[in-house]
C-alpha cells in the first residue's frame, strides 16, 4: 500500500510540476528564449519567491521518509496548489503560443519524466523511496530546471527542423522575383508603421505583412511559408532584434527593397549592451538589403541621421522628417479627439490627409508609408483612401472605454520617445482632468532609472499620476518630486488602479486616463 501511494503521490507532484512548467516555459517564450532575458525576468517577477504553499510541501515531503501516512496530505497538498495556480492564472496580455519549439520541448520533458516514473516503480522496491518527493516538493525550481534541460536536449531537433523551415521560405521568395520586399525595423513604431504601410499598399498591390509581432527570423519564415502566394505584390516584412546579427539573419531570407528604420532608442540596451552595437544592429535592415535598395530614414532621430554617413553611404537614402530639411516633411498639424489632419509635402507636391489616429509618433509613420507609397508609384487618391481605412493599433494610443472610463490606451508602449509623445497627446485633451496608469518602462539596461526620471518629470504636467507597483516606479517618483509634482498614488496592481480611477470619477467627470507602458507577462508578479 505505501509503494501505491509513492507513486500517487509522486503523479500528484507531476500535476503540480506540469502547471508551472506551463506558466514558466511562457516567461521564457517572451524572453525569446534566451537565459540573458530569462533569468533576470525571474528574478523582476519574484516568481520563484516561496509562500506558505511551498513551504508546506517540502515540508510534508521530507516528513513521508519518516512515516508514510504524511503521503495522503501531500497528495491532497499538492493537487490543491495545483488547481489554484490554475484557477488564479491571470489573463495574458500576450498569449503563450505553442509553437514547434514549445511541442519539442515538452515532448522532451514528457519523455525524461516518463522515464523517471519507471524509474519510481523500480525504486519503490527500495527503502526509503519517498526521498524521490523531495527534488519534486521544489516544483518551481525544478519546473525551470526541466525547461531548461528540455531546451537543451530540443536544440540537435530545433536546428534540423528550423533549417528546412527556412530553405522553404528562401526557395519561396526566390521563386517570386517580382515581388517586393519592404523590411521595417526600428527601437519603436515598427509594428505600426508595418500596419499603416499595408493598409496604403493594399489600395493598390496584392500584399501580406507579417502578422502581429511576427519579427523574428521563424516569424517571418512562418509568414513566407504559409501567406505568400505566386501572385503576391509587396511583402511587407517587420523585423525585430534584440542582439546583434538577428536582422542580418532575416534579410538574408527575406531581402528588402526598400529598408525602413522608424527610430533607434535604448531597447533592449540590456541585451545589445550599448547604443552603438543597438545603432549597427538596426542599420543591418540598410547594410544587408538588395544592392540597388532604397532606404526611407526618419533623420528626426540623431541616431538614425549619424549612421547614414557608417552605414549607408552606397544606398539610395530617402529621408523625412515632421519639419526639417527633407525630401518629405510635414505642415499644418491639427489634432483633436477625433483624429489628425496635416499636410505632407515633398520638393513641391502637398498632399492634405485625414486619419483617426492621434499623436506625433503616429504622424512619423503615416509620413514614412507615403514616402513608400510615392516611391511604388501610388496616386493621391489611393494614398488618401487608404489613410482614411488606417485603424488604431490595438493598445497603442487607443481611444475607447475602459471600465467606464475614458482611456487612451497605450499599454504595449514601453519606450522613452513614445511615452512622451503619449503624454503630449493626453495633453491635448485641454478640457479634461488628466491621469496617467503606468508601472514604468523595462529592458532599458543602466539608463532604466535615468529615463523613468525623466519620464516622471514629463508625467509633472499632467493632473495625476497612478504607479502601479514598486519595483519600476521608485525612479518615475523621484521625476516628480523634481518638478514638485505631489498628486500621485502607488498602487499595487492595475486592478487597485481602475478601482481608484472610478473613486476619481465620482468628483472628476471629465477625466480621462492614459495607459502606459503596461508590464509584459514576463514582468508580472503570480501571486
Amino acid at each position: 500500500m505505501t509503494q501505491t501511494l509513492i507513486v500517487i503521490a509522486y503523479f500528484s507532484a507531476l500535476v503540480l510540476v506540469a502547471v508551472n512548467i506551463d506558466k514558466y516555459m511562457h516567461i521564457f517564450q517572451q524572453s525569446f528564449y534566451e537565459y540573458d532575458e530569462f533569468f533576470p525576468a525571474l528574478k523582476t517577477t519574484r516568481s520563484l519567491k516561496g509562500g506558505i504553499y511551498e513551504a508546506l510541501i517540502f515540508i510534508v515531503s521530507i516528513l513521508c521518509i519518516f512515516n508514510p501516512y504524511f503521503l495522503y496530505l501531500l497528495i491532497v497538498t499538492n493537487l490543491f496548489v495545483a488547481i489554484t495556480n490554475i484557477n488564479n492564472r491571470p489573463v495574458a496580455k500576450k498569449k503563450f503560443v505553442y509553437t514547434s519549439r514549445v511541442k519539442i520541448t515538452y515532448a522532451i520533458i514528457a519523455l525524461v519524466l516518463l522515464i523517471t516514473v519507471l524509474g519510481v516503480f523500480n525504486i519503490g522496491k527500495l527503502e526509503y523511496s519517498e526521498l524521490v518527493l523531495v527534488p519534486l516538493s521544489l516544483f518551481k525550481y525544478f519546473s525551470v530546471f526541466m525547461i531548461l534541460f528540455g531546451n537543451f536536449l530540443a536544440q540537435p531537433i530545433l536546428k534540423l527542423t528550423n533549417r528546412r523551415y527556412i530553405k522553404e521560405a528562401k526557395e519561396i521568395i526566390n521563386s517570386n522575383s517580382k515581388m517586393k520586399i519592404i523590411g521595417i525595423t526600428g527601437s519603436y513604431g515598427k509594428t505600426s508603421t508595418k500596419n499603416i504601410v499595408t493598409a496604403l499598399l493594399e489600395q493598390k498591390f496584392i500584399t501580406v505583412m507579417t502578422p502581429k509581432s511576427y519579427n523574428t527570423t521563424l516569424g517571418v519564415v512562418k509568414t513566407i511559408r504559409e501567406e505568400i502566394k505566386p501572385y503576391t505584390e509587396v511583402f511587407v516584412c517587420e523585423m525585430g532584434a534584440a542582439r546583434l546579427g538577428e536582422i542580418k539573419q532575416i534579410c538574408q531570407i527575406a531581402q528588402p527593397d526598400i529598408s525602413v528604420i522608424t527610430s533607434i532608442g535604448p531597447q533592449h540596451l540590456t541585451s545589445f549592451k550599448t547604443m552603438d552595437n543597438i545603432q549597427k544592429g538596426k542599420f543591418e535592415i540598410v547594410t544587408y538589403a538588395k544592392p540597388d535598395a532604397m532606404a526611407i530614414l526618419n533623420v528626426d532621430n540623431n541616431y538614425i541621421k549619424d549612421g547614414i554617413e557608417k552605414y549607408a553611404k552606397d544606398k539610395e537614402v530617402i529621408e523625412y522628417s515632421l519639419n526639417g530639411d527633407t525630401r518629405y516633411k510635414v505642415e499644418n498639424i491639427e489634432m483633436s479627439d477625433k483624429g489628425s489632419v496635416f499636410d505632407i509635402v515633398e520638393e513641391g507636391y502637398k498632399i492634405t490627409v485625414e486619419t483617426k489616429l492621434l499623436g506625433i509618433h503616429n504622424i512619423y509613420n503615416i509620413v514614412c508609408a507615403v514616402a513608400i507609397a510615392r516611391e511604388l508609384g501610388m496616386t493621391n487618391e489611393e494614398i488618401r483612401k487608404g489613410i482614411k481605412k488606417i485603424k488604431p493599433v490595438e493598445h497603442r494610443l487607443e481611444l475607447k472605454i475602459m471600465g467606464g472610463v475614458l482611456a487612451l490606451d497605450d499599454s504595449f508602449n514601453s519606450n522613452p520617445e513614445g511615452s512622451k509623445a503619449a503624454i503630449e497627446t493626453l495633453c491635448m485633451f485641454k478640457d479634461k482632468y488628466k491621469v496617467m496608469v503606468t508601472p514604468g518602462m523595462i529592458e532599458l539596461g543602466e539608463k532604466t532609472d535615468e529615463l523613468n526620471e525623466k519620464f516622471g518629470e514629463y508625467a509633472s504636467s499632467l493632473d495625476f499620476v497612478i504607479l502601479v507597483g514598486k519595483i519600476t516606479t521608485k525612479a518615475i517618483v523621484k521625476g516628480l518630486k523634481n518638478k514638485g509634482f505631489e498628486n500621485y498614488i502607488i498602487v499595487e496592481d492595475i486592478y487597485d488602479a481602475f478601482e481608484k480611477l472610478k473613486e476619481m470619477r465620482v468628483s472628476h467627470q471629465n477625466l480621462i486616463a492614459l495607459f502606459e507602458n503596461d508590464l509584459p507577462d514576463s514582468y508580472i508578479e503570480r501571486k
